[in-house]
């Protein structure tokens, strides 16, 4: 039975060598993590050689890892535009409050 490359499980946390239990040309290859028994895909990240996870009703696209890093980037993306939107807000309230003196 064919192996994948070695990587972490995303449902078990465990280095493991997927199992690939479903070979597919144009999408990713169904696995199994040898460790939990647990539905895996390859992480969809560049350069990620860990494991996403498989399930009966949805896959995920990207690992543990890589979901994480990527919520925290939005957010570092997110703050100067939530502190601009604050000042504008701050700056447009103080405005009107001028226009009724």
């Amino acid at each position: 039975m064919a192996t994948k490359n070695e990587g972490i499980c995303g449902h078990c946390r465990k280095t493991v060598s997927p199992i690939v239990i479903e070979e597919n040309t144009l999408r990713r290859d169904k696995c199994q993590c040898p460790e939990c028994k647990q539905d895996l895909y390859a992480c969809r990240s560049p350069g990620c050689d860990d494991y996403a996870k498989g399930s009966k009703g949805y896959d995920e696209e990207l690992c543990p890892e890589c979901t994480k890093s990527m919520a925290e980037g939005a957010r570092e993306l997110m703050r100067p535009a939530a502190a601009a939107l604050i000042m504008a807000g701050t700056a447009y309230a103080i405005d009107k409050l001028n226009e009724k003196e």
